[in-house]
C-alpha cells in the first residue's frame, strides 16, 4: 500500500484556464477516507447506522450478501450495488463472451471505478446463461485475476469459483479481462463503426436503445439499476459517464481495466521470484527504454543481455504460451477453434518498429509475466494470436507497469529519485503547471490516480476532478529523464553492463 499516505491533502483545487487542477501531486482534490482497494469505510458505517443491506464488492462480499438477503435474483441484487459500480457500465451489442446479446437486449459490462471487480449481466430472457452472472476479481494480495460465476437459476443461488471454462478466453497463469483496444471496442455501444479520428460516436441504433432504457423502456428490469449522466445522448457523440469530471465512457473503462490489469502484473512481477526480480529493476526499465527505441546497446551489451535471458533460473520461468499457440496451424486443437469475425477487424495503430526488441517481453516472461497473455486483453488467449499492445489512449499496460517498477526502484534508491528530482518541468501535468515541479513528483501523481485511489475514493475524487492525461506515461515521466536514467541503468546494471 502506499507508503506517502500522510502527504496526501485535499485542498479543494484551484482553477485554471477553465480547467480543476490539483495544488500539489497529492492533492486529491477532495476529501476521502482511506486509499483501500474495494471498500468504502463511510458508507459502511453509514450503512449500519441507517440499517441499510451494504455490498462488499468482490467475489465473498457479494457471496454473503446473497444469503443474508436471501437474493434469489439477478435483478434484485443489482438494486443495492453501491454509486460506483451503477454509473461505470459499457453495454455490450455482439458479445465474445459465453452468453448472448443482441442490439434489443445488449449485455451490461460493469467494471466501477477501478476495474478491480467486473460483472458482464446478460438481459436477453431466452439466453440459456440469462441467470448466470459471470464476475471476474482481482485479488490484491497476489495480483491474480479469479473469474467466477454465480447461477441463479437453483431456488438458492450457487456459486462456481476459479470456473476452469474461463481459462480458454481469459488465460490461465496470467489471466486477464477481455475487453476492446483504445478505438477498437468492436460490438460495444459508441464505438465507432465509421471510418475516422473519433473513436468513441453513438451509432443510431445504439443511441436509440440507449434512450429508451432510459425512458424506462428497455424491455429488461436488469437496466433499471444504472445511472445515466443528464447530457443528452446525440447520434454521433459520446456517452459520458454520469458523476464524473471527464466522463468519456469508453476511453474511462479501458483505464479502468488497463490500471487493474497493470497493478495486477505488478503485484504477479514482485512475487513470482521476488530475489530475482529486486536484482533486475534497472534491466527492466533499460529493457523498456530499448523497446520503445530510445536506447541502444553495443553488440558486447547485447550479448550480455542475452546472456542473463537465457540463465534465468529455470525454476523461476513464467508460464510461458506452447511453442504452437492454438490459434496457429499445426496445434491439434486449431481445426475446434472458430476464428472470431471480429479478429479480421481489428487493428492496431502501433508501429512495427516498436515491437523489434524482444528483451522486455523475454525478461518479463523469465519473471512470471509473459505479456502475451497478461498485456493481450483484446484478444482470447487460446482462440486468437495475441496481440500485447493494448492501448489506452496515450499509453499501453508497458507502460503502467513499467511506472510501477520505476516507483519501486526510486523508494528502495535514492540516487534514482535524485535522477527524476533533478529533472525539472515546466507543465508536467497537462494544462496544470502548478502542480508537479519535476518528474518525481510526475510519478507521485499518476500513481496515485492509477493505483492508490481505488474503488469509492477514485469515484469520489475523479466526480470533481480528473487528471486528463494520467495515462500518459512515457513522453511525461521516461523521456525528460531519459539520458540520465539510461546512463544510470547501464552503469549499476547487475549485468555490469
Amino acid at each position: 500500500m502506499f507508503t506517502a499516505e500522510k502527504k496526501i491533502t485535499a485542498t479543494g483545487g484551484i482553477e485554471h484556464n477553465f480547467s480543476q487542477c490539483a495544488q500539489s501531486p497529492l492533492d486529491t482534490v477532495v476529501a476521502i477516507d482511506y486509499l483501500d482497494p474495494m471498500l468504502d469505510a463511510r458508507a459502511a458505517s453509514r450503512a449500519k447506522v441507517e440499517s441499510a443491506p451494504y455490498i462488499e464488492m468482490t467475489i465473498e462480499g457479494i457471496q454473503a450478501f446473497i444469503e443474508e438477503n436471501n437474493i434469489t435474483a439477478i435483478e434484485d441484487l443489482l438494486t443495492h450495488f453501491p454509486i460506483h459500480y451503477r454509473t461505470n457500465f459499457s453495454l455490450v451489442e455482439h458479445t465474445r463472451a459465453t452468453g448472448e446479446s443482441n442490439l434489443e437486449f445488449p449485455r451490461i459490462v460493469v467494471f466501477g471505478a477501478d476495474g478491480r471487480f467486473l460483472l458482464n449481466i446478460g438481459t436477453k430472457p431466452d439466453d440459456p446463461m440469462y441467470n448466470k452472472l459471470d464476475v471476474a476479481q482481482l485479488h490484491t494480495d497476489t495480483g491474480q485475476w479469479e473469474f467466477s460465476v454465480f447461477d441463479f437459476d437453483p431456488p438458492s443461488p450457487t456459486l462456481t469459483r476459479n470456473d476452469p471454462s474461463c481459462a480458454e478466453c481469459h488465460g490461465t497463469h496470467n489471466a486477464r479481462p477481455i475487453w476492446g483496444t483504445n478505438a477498437q471496442w468492436i460490438g460495444v455501444f459508441g464505438d465507432n463503426i465509421a471510418r475516422g479520428p473519433q473513436a468513441e460516436a453513438l451509432h443510431e441504433t445504439h443511441l436509440e436503445k440507449m434512450l429508451s432504457i432510459i425512458e424506462g423502456e428497455g424491455g429488461s428490469p436488469r437496466f433499471e439499476f444504472l445511472k445515466w449522466d443528464d447530457q443528452p445522448l446525440i447520434r454521433g457523440g459520446k456517452r459520458r459517464l454520469a458523476n464524473h469530471a471527464f466522463g468519456a465512457e469508453l476511453l474511462l473503462s479501458n483505464l479502468a481495466m488497463g490500471s487493474a490489469t497493470s497493478l495486477g502484473s505488478y503485484l504477479r512481477l514482485k512475487q513470482h521470484a521476488p530475489e530475482q526480480y529486486q536484482a533486475l529493476r534497472e534491466e527492466l526499465l533499460l529493457a523498456y527504454y530499448l523497446k520503445k527505441g530510445n536506447a541502444f546497446l553495443s553488440e558486447s551489451e547485447k550479448a550480455v543481455f542475452e546472456a542473463l535471458v537465457s540463465t534465468l533460473d529455470s525454476s523461476i520461468q513464467a508460464f510461458s504460451l506452447p511453442e504452437v499457440h492454438p490459434y496457429q496451424e499445426g496445434h491439434p486443437n486449431f481445426e475446434k477453434v472458430n476464428k472470431p469475425i471480429f479478429l479480421e477487424k481489428i487493428s492496431f495503430s502501433y508501429s512495427a518498429s516498436i515491437q523489434k526488441d524482444k528483451t522486455l517481453d523475454k525478461l518479463l516472461t523469465g519473471l512470471g509475466v509473459n505479456p502475451a497473455e497478461a498485456f493481450s486483453l483484446a484478444t482470447l488467449s487460446t482462440r486468437e494470436k495475441p496481440s500485447t499492445h493494448w492501448s489506452m489512449g496515450a499509453g499501453d499496460l508497458y507502460d503502467m507497469l513499467m511506472l510501477q517498477v520505476l516507483d519501486d526502484l526510486r523508494r528502495d534508491n535514492p540516487e534514482v529519485d535524485q535522477i527524476l528530482r533533478r529533472r525539472v518541468v515546466e507543465e508536467a501535468i497537462f494544462n496544470c503547471p502548478m502542480t508537479a515541479s519535476n518528474i518525481s513528483e510526475v510519478v507521485d501523481y499518476k500513481m496515485m490516480h492509477l493505483f492508490y485511489l481505488s474503488g469509492k475514493s477514485r469515484y469520489d475524487v475523479h466526480e470533481v476532478f480528473y487528471p486528463l492525461d494520467v495515462e500518459d506515461i512515457y513522453d511525461r515521466v521516461f523521456m525528460p529523464v531519459a539520458h540520465d536514467l539510461i546512463g544510470y541503468l547501464k552503469s549499476s546494471s547487475s549485468t555490469e553492463i
